[in-house]
C-alpha cells in the first residue's frame, strides 16, 4: 500500500477517520486514488468478459480474451513501471518532498519517453496523462492556498518549498529565512537545501554541478509564488485592510480557473462546426489529437510543463463537452508542422494557468509595497538613513561633527559616549526631533596599532539608527555596517576639509609668530620663502581634498542617491527593492573606494589626508616649531601620493575599468605640478 495510512483508498483532498499519528502524504494519497480508478474500470471490463463468457450467447475464444485484455495488460505494464520507479525504488526514510517531487518527475519522464515513441504509444501516454492529473493536484492546492492566504499548508513536508518554524513572521529575518526551497539531485539521488536568505535571492539558485529536478510546471513561476506566498503572509501579519478582502465563498481556486480558462479559450478558436461523427467517434478522435499535440509540445527544448499539458487531460476526462473542442476542424495535428502546431498550443496553455499566478503576485506584492510605503514610511526611513550617514542633511550633520573636529584643535578629548550623543542629539533635535530617539552613536574597540595615524582616531565612531520593524527587513543590520563605513570616510574627508579650512591666511598673524623666533635666521632659506611654501602647500592640498570631497558627494553620493529613489518607486515586490537597497548600497561603497581590490589607492588617499592632518597641526603650532626638512617631506610625500593617484586613475579610466573615476582623475591632474 503506498499511502500507508488506510486500507481504503479515498479522493485527494478527503482523508479517512483511521489515520495515524502523522498527516496524510497527499501526493501519493492522490496517486494511489488514480491508481484506484484505473483498475476499477478495468475491473469493469473483467466484469463484462464474465457475463459474455456466462451469457454464452456468442463463441468466446482464449485468443478473444487476450485480444480483449492485451490493451489493458500493456497499460498494466506502463503503471507497474512507473509505480517501481517513482514509488517502490525509493529508499523507506527518504523525505517527503523528495518522494513527491521523484514521483512526479517520474510520471513526467514517462510521458516523454512513451511519448518519442509514436503513435503506437498514444494509449500509454493517455494513462500517463491521467495519473498526473490525480497526483499533481495537491501541489496546486498548497501554491493556492498560500498565494491567497498567505499560509503554506504543508503538514506532511511534500512541497519543495517548505516554513521553517523557529523564524516568526515579526522577526528581521523574516524575509531572508523563513522558506527553504528544495530540490533532488538527477546524478546522486540526494537531497539539496537551497536556502533563499543569504543573497536575498528568493529562489534558492544553485550552480550547475548536478541537473538539478524539480516539479518543471512551477519553474517559470517560481519566483512570483514564493513572492506572493511571503508578501501575503506579511501582510496578514501587519493586519493589512488589503489581506483581508479574500472571501472564499465566491473565489474559484487556481486549478478552477486554469481549466475555466483553458476552456473559454478553446471555445474562442472554435469556429468552424462539429464534425458529424458518433459519439463515441468524436471522443477517440479528441483523445488522440489531444495526445499527439501536447506530446510534441512536450518534446520541444527547454519547455517542461507538465501541469499544462496534464491538466489538458483531467479537462478531457472531468468536462462533458471537452471532446467537442478537439473535434473541430480548426486543430490539424500532422507531426511534419509540429513547430507551428506547438507554437500554437504552448500560447494557449501558458495564458491559461500563469496569468492566474502572475495576477495575485502583482496584487500581493503591490499591495505589500503601498502599505509599507504609506503606513509604515518606508520612503522616509530610507531617507533618513541617508541624511545621516551620507550626510545629506548638511546643516545638521555639520553642526554634529565640527563640535568633534573643534574639540581635536583644541587638544582636548573628544572620545566619550556622553559627549557624543549629547551633540548627536542637540543637532537632530533641532530639525527633526523625530529622530532624534532614533539615532546614537558609539565607540568600537580598535586595536591601538591602527590608530598610529592621526586620520585613524575616528576610526570606531559608529552611528546607529533603529529602524523599526517591518522595514528593518530592506535596513539591515548588514545594510547599516555598509553605511557606515562610508560614513567614516566621509567624516575623515570632512576632517582634513575642515583643518585646512579653518586654517589663518594672514600674512599679517604669521608675522607675529615669527618676532619670538630670531634661531630661523640661520635656515638655509630666506624665511619669507619657507612662508611662500607653506602657502603652496596648503592651496596644493585644499585643492586635492576638495576635489575628492566634490567627488565622492556630487559624482557618487547624489547621482548615485537620484538613481535609487528613481529605481525604489518602481520595485514591484519587496525582494525587488532588498535588492536595490543592496545594489545601491554595494555601488557607493565600490565607488568610493572602499572595495578590498582597490585598498591600495584608499591607502594612498589616506596619506594624503594624514599629510594634512599633521600639516594643520603643525600651523597651528608655528614657525618656531618648524624645521626646513619637515617642509620638504611633506612637499616630497605629497607630490609622490599625488603622482601615484594621478596615474593609476588614469590607467583605469582609459582601461574603462572604472568610467566613474574620470572626474576625479581629471580634477587631480590638473593640480598636479610635473617636475
Amino acid at each position: 500500500m503506498v499511502t500507508g495510512y488506510d486500507t481504503e483508498p479515498c479522493p485527494p483532498g478527503s482523508y479517512s477517520s483511521k489515520q495515524g499519528t502523522e498527516p496524510p502524504f497527499r501526493t501519493y494519497q492522490a496517486f494511489v486514488w488514480a491508481l484506484y480508478k484505473y483498475f476499477t474500470s478495468f475491473k469493469q471490463e473483467l466484469t463484462t468478459i464474465e457475463r459474455d463468457l456466462i451469457g454464452k450467447d456468442e463463441t468466446v475464444t482464449l485468443a478473444g480474451v487476450l485480444d480483449r485484455l492485451t490493451p489493458h495488460l500493456a497499460q498494466i505494464k506502463v503503471l507497474h513501471k512507473v509505480f517501481c520507479t517513482g514509488v517502490a525504488e525509493v529508499p523507506p526514510e527518504t523525505p517527503n518532498v523528495v518522494r513527491a517531487s521523484h514521483l512526479l518527475n517520474t510520471l513526467y519522464k514517462a510521458i516523454i519517453e512513451y511519448d518519442s515513441v509514436g503513435e503506437a504509444s498514444q494509449q500509454a501516454v493517455a494513462l500517463l496523462f491521467s495519473l498526473w492529473t490525480e497526483t499533481v493536484r495537491p501541489y496546486l492546492e498548497i501554491v493556492d492556498e498560500w498565494i491567497v492566504h498567505g499560509h503554506l499548508f504543508d503538514p506532511a513536508k511534500e512541497f519543495i518549498i517548505q516554513r521553517n518554524k523557529d523564524v516568526p513572521v515579526n522577526h528581521r529575518d523574516f524575509w531572508y529565512a523563513t522558506y527553504t526551497l528544495y530540490s533532488i539531485s538527477e546524478t546522486v539521488e540526494s537531497e539539496d537545501k537551497l536556502s533563499d536568505a543569504a543573497s536575498g535571492s528568493s529562489t534558492g539558485e544553485q550552480g550547475s554541478k548536478s541537473q538539478l529536478t524539480m516539479v518543471s510546471f512551477l519553474k517559470p513561476v517560481l519566483k512570483q509564488i514564493i513572492m506572493a506566498g511571503k508578501s501575503m503572509q506579511l501582510l496578514k501579519n501587519l493586519d493589512c485592510k488589503e489581506a483581508e478582502q479574500t472571501d472564499d465563498a465566491e473565489r474559484k481556486s487556481l486549478y478552477t480557473l486554469f481549466l475555466e480558462s483553458v476552456q473559454s479559450r478553446l471555445r474562442c478558436r472554435d469556429d468552424s462546426p462539429v464534425d458529424t461523427v458518433t459519439e463515441q467517434q468524436a471522443t477517440k478522435q479528441s483523445l488522440i489529437k489531444m495526445q499527439s499535440i501536447v506530446a510534441q509540445h512536450l518534446q520541444m527544448d527547454d519547455i517542461h510543463d507538465p501541469l499544462l499539458a496534464i491538466n489538458f487531460a483531467r479537462l478531457y476526462l472531468e468536462q462533458s463537452d471537452f471532446h467537442e473542442r478537439f473535434s473541430g476542424g480548426d486543430v490539424i495535428v500532422d507531426r511534419s508542422s509540429e513547430s507551428v502546431t506547438c507554437q500554437t498550443f504552448e500560447l494557449t496553455l501558458r495564458s491559461c494557468l500563469y496569468p492566474h499566478i502572475q495576477k495575485r503576485y502583482i496584487e500581493c506584492c503591490g499591495n505589500l509595497m503601498t502599505t509599507l510605503k504609506k503606513d509604515y514610511r518606508l520612503l522616509e526611513y530610507l531617507q533618513a538613513m541617508r541624511n545621516y550617514f551620507l550626510l545629506e542633511a548638511g546643516d545638521t550633520m555639520y553642526d554634529f561633527y565640527t563640535a568633534i573636529f573643534d574639540k581635536v584643535l583644541e587638544k582636548e578629548s573628544w572620545q566619550q559616549l556622553a559627549f557624543l550623543n549629547v551633540q548627536l542629539q542637540e543637532a537632530v533635535g533641532q530639525r527633526c526631533p523625530e529622530d532624534s530617539s532614533r539615532l546614537s552613536i558609539f565607540l568600537e574597540t580598535i586595536d591601538p596599532v591602527r590608530k598610529k595615524q592621526p586620520i585613524n582616531n575616528l576610526d570606531g565612531l559608529t552611528l546607529s539608527y533603529k529602524v523599526p520593524w517591518p522595514v528593518d527587513i530592506v535596513v539591515s543590520s548588514e545594510c547599516q555596517r555598509i553605511y557606515n563605513q562610508v560614513f567614516l570616510l566621509l567624516l575623515q574627508i570632512k576632517w582634513a576639509k575642515y583643518s585646512l579650512d579653518t586654517l589663518a591666511f594672514s600674512g599679517r598673524s604669521t608675522a607675529k609668530r615669527l618676532e619670538g623666533t630670531p634661531e630661523e635666521v640661520k635656515a638655509k632659506e630666506p624665511i619669507n620663502q619657507q612662508i611662500h611654501r607653506m602657502f603652496l602647500l596648503r592651496v596644493k592640498l585644499m585643492h586635492f581634498v576638495n576635489s575628492l570631497h566634490n567627488y565622492i558627494v556630487t559624482r557618487i553620493l547624489h547621482s548615485t542617491g537620484l538613481e535609487f529613489q528613481h529605481q525604489v518607486q518602481e520595485a514591484k515586490d519587496l525582494d525587488q527593492l532588498i535588492k536595490i537597497h543592496y545594489r545601491y548600497l554595494s555601488t557607493i561603497h565600490d565607488r568610493c573606494l572602499l572595495r578590498e581590490k582597490v585598498s591600495f589607492v584608499k591607502e594612498a588617499i589616506m596619506k594624503v589626508l594624514n599629510l594634512v592632518l599633521i600639516f594643520s597641526d603643525r600651523w597651528q603650532v608655528g614657525f618656531g616649531a618648524w624645521k626646513i626638512e619637515s617642509i620638504d617631506k611633506m612637499e616630497s610625500d605629497f607630490k609622490n601620493c599625488h603622482m601615484f593617484l594621478v596615474t593609476i586613475l588614469n590607467k583605469a579610466v582609459c582601461r574603462g575599468s572604472f568610467p566613474h573615476l574620470e572626474s576625479l582623475a581629471l580634477s587631480l591632474m590638473a593640480g598636479f605640478e610635473q617636475c
